[in-house]
């Protein structure tokens, strides 16, 4: 008897298992695709903002179809995105529609994309390779090159290969400059070398605007070697200064060489079998340089930085027939030696780091609706000890079977745990949950909503968003990854249809974080006003006045200064229309957090630190959610410029998904006000 009990409870947990979870892990099995039904194109039409307009078109030699044509953007820092438009396609028929794709969700130097037809199951049908979607539209990195022989020095392009800035990799275009067409073509350069040229040949006027775009900005490469007179003559002594003070002949024994020998400081060179004894070198005084100029480290050169930009000044001439040995990426190192060095790269770091500490912020927003909830079994459990098991024992005495009790204890378990996930919260929770915070200039419509959402379970979730949006697609998530899959795969999901326009991820391909984006429009909400906002030089103490001019009420504002006083201010509870005084505000306790941090990223750590070291009033989703508008505004910001950015966040924003899903919400406005800088260092 007490087999078959056995047998049977197995076999209960056989069924409660197959009941479960049975049909869920088989996946469908893709038809066979046919190499000649379909034909598709995908270009770019436009550029709007922070998306492309693409042009999608399809052609069917087949019969009849209903199903999804679907666009999957291969990133080489990103995850790949797949955008889905339901479509019915007759026999022999063509159709045109456009997508709207986020410029994270695509990668625009290689523009990779594979256009798949799927039939009404999600089978995979056909799939077309596509390159270069983007055509000569393409952004890329331009490097001017002024020089009397542009030909001997097109391999500074260094193979066609990408080159990388912050992460994102663009290709390298060169252009050749001459007199007439220099000062027209500065503002659209990254980069400007100047080899083989007399500097001094181009007039006053071109080398003030070179000094100027330098100064703004600009990276600029100076060769030298048997040129260092001629390429160096004209600017400004403070500008560079540089005094030569010999150029060794080929042959001879130079600085290149000694300190190769001595410090191994050019291994890069030297392995690569570049000998300086054949070329020209210069001997520069490099103390009597501007802007504190400092011999490189793994380059013949000097370089420095000058004021946002900076120069590096090469010992020879990039035109050496002996460079012709360098690899591509030593070629790229020239150029990142004279980037790192200025100012505006790590302005433009500090600001896509502020942006990605915004979208990362969202990972400290509750995501336990991702876990199995066991409640329902706690309270299974708590019922059979207090009723179900002294009865259940009661009635086995009685029966004189009171040995099947402790068969019965395991067996009642396995049904328990099957009611749970079968009926109860459990692994199949009831909908989606989703966690968005909405970004938006308080003055305009334009919004921004950066959201997670999770799901048990190893099926792809969707959500349908408000009609309101018209784009979506990753964001940002802070970390910058190199994806190995093909164009076929992917983390991302959007797609058009009958509904509307959703978005989704695939939670089985182990993408912790995955940050979802979505761009539209709504109503304005009036505005954030700054009035004498300023900042003591000293203490990084922030005054002035803010006024809530919003139709909101907000639970937090921040008051934040960029580098360099690098500060923030954070109040409470700031009624709509409401006018606060900054100082007043600590006076009377209503100020929560205030600080000044040394470098921009210690913003994330103090802005979500602030709960673990003050009042419990303090919440991580509304530090998170604040911290996301901070980031986006950081985005919007006018680099260099001295202003404040106010924001404020709201509890229980507009909705971003349409539909009965289980939202949490958050809104957060901000906007920009003048700085004026107190010199009180003397006080």
């Amino acid at each position: 008897m007490r087999k078959r009990i056995a047998a049977s409870a197995v076999m209960l947990l056989w069924i409660l298992g197959w009941m479960a979870f049975g049909g869920k892990l088989t996946a469908s099995a893709a038809v066979e695709p046919s190499a000649d039904t379909f034909s598709g194109n995908v270009a770019m039409l436009k550029q709007e903002g922070n998306y492309y307009v693409m042009q999608v078109t399809v052609e069917n030699r087949g019969e009849d179809f209903s199903g999804t044509v679907q666009a999957v953007f291969a990133s080489s820092t990103f995850a790949n995105c797949a955008y889905n438009t339901e479509i019915t396609l007759p026999a022999q028929g063509k159709k045109q529609f456009t997508i709207n794709v986020t410029n994270r969700a695509a990668d625009t130097v290689r523009g990779v994309c594979a256009l798949n037809f799927l039939d009404e199951k999600g089978n995979l049908l056909q799939t077309i390779s596509l390159k270069n979607v983007f055509g000569s539209t393409a952004s890329g990195i331009q490097m001017g090159i002024l020089s009397d022989n542009y030909s001997g020095l097109t391999f500074l392009d260094a193979g066609g290969k990408d080159f990388a800035i912050q992460g994102t990799p663009y290709p390298l275009k060169l252009v050749e400059l001459t007199q007439e067409n220099l000062e027209s073509s500065l503002g659209g350069l990254y980069f400007l070398v100047i080899d083989q040229f007399n500097v001094s040949s181009l007039g006053e006027e071109n080398i003030l605007a070179i000094q100027d775009w330098v100064k703004k900005g600009g990276w600029l490469i100076i060769g030298t070697g048997a040129y260092a007179e001629q390429t160096l003559s004209g600017f400004e002594e403070d500008f560079i200064g540089a005094e030569v003070l010999r150029v060794s002949e080929p042959g001879e024994q130079n600085t290149a060489t000694d300190k190769a020998n001595r410090y191994e400081y050019y291994y890069q060179y030297t392995n690569a079998g570049v000998d300086f004894a054949r070329m020209a070198i210069a001997d520069l005084d490099y103390n009597k340089m501007s802007w504190n100029f400092e011999e490189d480290v793994e380059h013949p050169a000097f370089t420095g930085a000058v004021e946002d930009g900076a120069v590096s000044v090469l010992l020879f001439s990039l035109g050496e027939e002996e460079l012709r040995k360098l690899d591509d990426y030593v070629i790229q190192s020239i150029y990142e030696n004279v980037m790192y060095r200025s100012e505006s790269y790590y302005n433009y770091g500090a600001d896509m780091e502020m942006e990605g500490m915004g979208k990362r912020a969202l990972a400290f927003i509750d995501n336990t609706s991702a876990n199995v909830d066991f409640t329902w079994l706690e309270v299974l459990i708590g019922v059979y000890v207090v009723l179900i098991g002294p009865i259940l024992y009661l009635i086995l005495r009685r029966c004189r079977k009171s040995e099947w009790y402790w068969v019965c204890v395991p067996a009642l378990g396995l049904v328990f745990i099957g009611g749970v996930f079968l009926f109860g919260q459990g692994a199949k929770v009831n909908g989606i949950r989703v966690y968005s915070v909405t970004a938006q200039r308080a003055d305009s419509s334009h919004i921004d909503t950066y959201f997670l959402a999770y799901r048990s379970g190893i099926k792809e979730w969707n959500i349908l968003l408000d009609d309101r949006y018209e784009t979506a697609g990753p964001g940002l998530d802070g970390y910058y990854r190199s994806y190995g899959g093909n164009a076929n795969d992917y983390y991302y999901a959007v797609s058009s249809g009958s509904d509307g326009l959703s978005v989704g991820i695939k939670p089985q391909m182990n993408f912790d974080n995955g940050f979802l984006y979505a761009g539209g429009t709504a109503q304005s909400r009036g505005n954030l006003l700054g009035r004498d906002i300023t900042v003591s030089a000293a203490s990084g103490e922030i005054g002035g006045t803010v006024v809530n001019d919003t139709d909101c009420d907000l639970d937090y504002m921040a008051v934040w200064l960029d580098e360099p006083y690098a500060c923030i201010m954070v109040v409470s509870d700031v009624k709509g229309g409401e006018t606060i005084d900054l100082q007043q505000a600590v006076k009377d306790g209503r100020c929560v957090y205030q600080n000044s941090y040394s470098y921009y990223n210690q913003l994330l750590r103090h802005m979500l630190g602030i709960y673990g070291r003050g009042s419990n009033s303090y919440q991580e989703e509304d530090m998170a959610a604040l911290l996301v508008g901070l980031g986006a505004a950081a985005e919007g910001s006018q680099s260099g410029a001295q202003r404040a950015v106010i924001a404020g966040v709201v509890k229980d924003y507009e909705k971003a998904a349409a539909g009965r899903y289980n939202e949490t919400s958050y809104g957060c406005l901000y906007s920009y006000a003048e700085l004026e800088v107190e010199d009180n260092a003397a006080n």
